[in-house]
């Protein structure tokens, strides 16, 4: 932020048009779900949280910050996706996925730790 400024960018009107932005594709994504399931829940969407989260970090962005790209974060959903229909036409419950969802998650986070050269390489 502090470089933003530098260079002269009006970081305040930019915040302004992320958060109006954000605030747009939640109101849709609000929208889209009262046409699907015919109901509204004020905490109907916590259960997308862990698949946004684990779909970014699977897909190899950094915890730490300043790695990743939106194609990574792609293959992370499609990751997830395939557990899920795999899980899903095996005939498993649903709770299954949130668990292999963790553990997969989990491997992810020691392997970003762990092994931080193998995701952050350069080119």
């Amino acid at each position: 932020v502090d470089a933003a400024i530098r260079a002269g960018i009006n970081v305040k009107n930019h915040l302004i048009k992320i958060y109006m932005l954000s605030s747009l594709f939640a109101t849709i994504a609000g929208i889209l779900y009262v046409l699907r399931y015919i109901t509204g829940k004020a905490d109907a969407g916590t259960a997308f949280l862990l698949d946004g989260i684990a779909a970014v970090v699977i897909g190899g962005v950094s915890l730490y910050g300043g790695i990743g790209s939106v194609w990574k974060t792609l293959i992370g959903c499609f990751i997830i996706l395939v557990l899920e229909n795999g899980l899903r036409m095996l005939g498993f419950p649903t709770f299954y996925k949130y668990i292999l969802v963790g553990i997969v998650l989990i491997f992810a986070v020691l392997v970003d730790q762990l092994f931080p050269e193998l995701i952050h390489k350069e080119g």
